[in-house]
């Protein structure tokens, strides 16, 4: 059984996009002005500002806009992790069946990590000893999340007979290394946050505007990075586990 070491596995992922950063540019700049588009739409078109206490509601432009983000970040992944493992370099906006099959599990990982948590939030609110459980819970499912994440390199490269069971099976004994590897790429994308932020809100003393025109363009340019660097996560993991490659 391999073990996996989280911090050569992060390793690999940031030098990836760092040596073929040229490539990473290319496929994400198409997306670029497509969700700068959506974003603004949907800042234009947003419902007034909520009263406190109120739950804010979730309109077609919301639902628009996590559908072309979804797809936009499935389309990024695709790309990179068929270039990282194929060689092969696409151009323009790549949509296809496995930009389409990736969305959808996708999304069905998110549900799997969503759904949970909202059930154990609620809980704790209902009853606070619960949330003595948070901490732990919210552990495994990212590790579980990020060992089922195994399987995403092989429907880009589509092979649909490799499933969610076949990734679980692959990372067996890794679940404390999955765990890690999750950890240490959100910190990685915080900190770009936090950086951006504080950008943001030094230019906005200057011009509110321009404050918020630089923090909205951040956070798109933010999402394509964490996009190519979330996949190459993945890539790491599914050459390790799967094609037993070494970092």
């Amino acid at each position: 059984m391999r073990k996996l070491s989280p911090t050569k596995a992060i390793t690999h992922a940031l030098n990836s996009v760092w040596n073929y950063r040229e490539v990473a540019l290319r496929i994400a700049l198409p997306w670029l002005p497509v969700l700068l588009l959506t974003g603004l739409l949907e800042l234009y078109f947003a419902p007034p500002d909520v009263t406190p206490g109120e739950v804010p509601g979730v309109g077609p432009i919301q639902i628009a806009t996590f559908l072309v983000s979804l797809i936009a970040t499935s389309s990024l992944a695709v790309s990179w992790q068929r270039f990282i493992l194929r060689d092969e370099v696409s151009r323009g906006l790549r949509l296809d069946a496995n930009v389409l099959y990736y969305a959808l599990f996708s999304f069905l990982l998110v549900m799997l990590a969503v759904i949970p948590t909202a059930v154990l939030l609620t809980m704790a609110i209902l009853v606070p000893a619960v949330a003595v459980l948070a901490v732990p819970a919210f552990v495994l499912i990212a590790g579980v999340i990020t060992r089922l994440s195994v399987r995403f390199p092989a429907i880009a490269l589509g092979d649909r007979t490799f499933s969610f069971r076949d990734a679980w099976a692959a990372s067996a004994g890794n679940m404390w290394q999955c765990i890690a590897v999750f950890l240490l790429s959100w910190a990685i994308t915080l900190g770009g946050l936090f950086v951006l932020i504080l950008m943001g809100s030094a230019l906005a003393q200057v011009s509110g505007t321009l404050g918020q025109l630089l923090t909205a363009i951040g956070l798109i340019v933010t999402q394509l990075f964490y996009a190519i660097f979330n996949a190459s996560v993945f890539t790491s993991l599914y050459g390790f586990f799967v094609e037993r490659r070494e970092f």
